[in-house]
């Protein structure tokens, strides 16, 4: 306790005391914020970024990534016409897409026989 220096008596600046509520109010004042409104910012943007990726849902660009996906199996020959038809519902109807696509100057309902080109 010998070797610690010795403190002087502390001492206010005058009119410290007289001017210290005025300025803790002040502060006080300053710091009074509404987070509240920080939060429904940003509720409201996450909420409206979420209805416009919604609304910008295309649900043809899924059928079309497959279809891309499908055309890439069949161009590098991992699947055959064989093993397309094989896994469809309804071959037939597969087909006559391939023969409207490949013929597109026939007219459906032309005739009152249809022709069966498989």
């Amino acid at each position: 306790m010998q070797n610690l220096p010795k403190i002087k008596d502390l001492k206010s600046p005058d009119g410290y005391f007289d001017s210290l509520p005025d300025q803790i109010l002040a502060k006080s004042q300053k710091r009074e914020s509404y987070p509240w409104i920080k939060w429904a910012a940003s509720i409201t943007l996450i909420v409206s970024i979420g209805v416009w990726q919604w609304n910008n849902y295309d649900s043809t660009s899924e059928a079309l990534l497959m279809e891309e996906e499908i055309d890439l199996y069949i161009d590098s020959q991992y699947w055959s016409a064989e093993d397309i038809l094989s896994m469809s519902e309804n071959p037939e109807e597969i087909l006559n897409e391939i023969i409207e696509d490949e013929n597109p100057f026939i007219e459906e309902g032309s005739s009152d026989q249809e022709e069966i080109w498989y």
